[in-house]
């Protein structure tokens, strides 16, 4: 059950996860917190280091590395130089490796970008959401959209010629018109790749106890897909290929480590909370307690969370394939999939089959050949697709 190359290329991610914001946003459930402390900071940038060390001697072959959080650009130049040394130290490290950092406009400087080139970082990922301040607000983002503008001029100033750009739509409150005056400023930009991302109500999140409490009303389903669909009909007349879902990217510029996440490669989780995937092990990931990932690291343990781990059944592991996969555009081959896990797949999902055909009448499936893919109606239901197949 091994395979050795995907469409995100040859080698395995590595993902790094840093924690610290400087405001939470509204929507936001991921393992993040405000932090202003340089001194915490720093004392989380040499445990994530003393993580990386101890994989040192693996072997393993990187092609990607991808700072996540939280806000990653919150950390200074030499922290993020830093971590980049330890990498190289501990991993092969590809010499055309995509090094990606997500950035929050109200924390960078030009300076700062300056020594994130000198440290290996070849693609920013600019946090945007909106280009409206009044939305901006409403979601609990700490910069303005002059704030996002000045970054992405000084990140093309610095040299970063790899630029992706975050989007939010679906935001109660928001009409299309707001959406399309956003959606037309970052193309106008001319980033390399633009993310769109529907708002999802997340538990322990401020607007989901807003929601709960009657105080906040979402946008109509009905609503929400026309933003989708509207967005993905402009991105593809701009020029820009439609990959994933969420997705678009110009020619040979979609996201390399993302697409390990949807094409069953394998990545590596690092800092508080981080997931990993690898076709021995399974997946697994890191606590989630900042005290405990410190203490383990200062002790040279890995930080697993022993609760976390999955043990995985075949069947599991050819549900996940299928169930990413058909979040790219291009779907998944069946031949590749027979391949990997020595078994037909029409047998595997004989159950289903059924499903699959009504699907494919009813314009949401496509299965030619060896493809199996979601058609642009289908993603609007693709969660209930996906789901027949785990």
């Amino acid at each position: 059950m091994m395979i050795k190359k995907n469409d995100s290329g040859s080698g395995a991610g590595l993902y790094i996860h840093i924690p610290f914001c400087i405001k939470k946003c509204n929507y936001c459930d991921f393992t993040s917190f405000d932090c202003y402390d340089e001194t915490d900071r720093k004392e989380y940038t040499d445990a994530l280091i003393r993580e990386i060390q101890l994989y040192k001697g693996s072997k393993t072959e990187l092609n990607s590395v991808f700072f996540g959080g939280g806000t990653p650009s919150l950390l200074d130049g030499a922290s993020v130089s830093a971590i980049m040394k330890a990498v190289r130290q501990s991993f092969h490290l590809h010499k055309t490796s995509e090094i990606t950092l997500e950035a929050n406009p109200k924390t960078v400087t030009e300076e700062k970008l300056k020594s994130y080139r000198s440290a290996g970082i070849n693609r920013l990922s600019i946090g945007a959401q909106s280009f409206d301040d009044e939305l901006l607000r409403f979601l609990g983002r700490a910069h303005t959209r002059q704030d996002f503008l000045q970054t992405y001029e000084t990140a093309r100033k610095t040299g970063f010629d790899n630029l992706n750009v975050d989007l939010i739509f679906g935001i109660p409150g928001q009409t299309m018109a707001q959406w399309m005056k956003t959606l037309w400023e970052a193309i106008m930009l001319k980033p390399e790749h633009l993310s769109f991302y529907s708002l999802q109500l997340e538990e322990g999140t401020p607007f989901y106890d807003r929601y709960g409490q009657g105080e906040l009303e979402l946008m109509p389903e009905e609503e929400d897909r026309k933003m989708y669909h509207e967005a993905l009909g402009h991105l593809k007349s701009a020029g820009y290929e439609h990959y994933e879902i969420s997705n678009c990217a110009a020619p040979g510029r979609a996201c390399r480590h993302n697409l390990k996440y949807w094409s069953y490669g394998e990545y590596y989780g690092v800092g508080l909370g981080a997931h990993s995937f690898s076709y021995d092990k399974g997946r697994w990931c890191n606590v989630s307690h900042l005290e405990d990932y410190l203490a383990r690291v200062k002790e040279g343990q890995r930080p697993v969370d022993r609760q976390e781990y999955q043990q995985r059944t075949p069947e599991d592991a050819m549900g996940e394939y299928v169930f990413t996969g058909l979040r790219k555009t291009e779907g998944i081959n069946l031949e590749e999939f027979n391949r990997t896990f020595h078994q037909d797949f029409f047998k595997v999902y004989r159950n289903v089959m059924g499903k699959i055909s009504d699907y494919q009448k009813q314009g949401y499936l496509v299965l030619e050949g060896e493809k199996l893919a979601l058609t642009e109606t289908g993603i609007d239901i693709s969660d209930t697709i996906m789901a027949e197949f785990v």
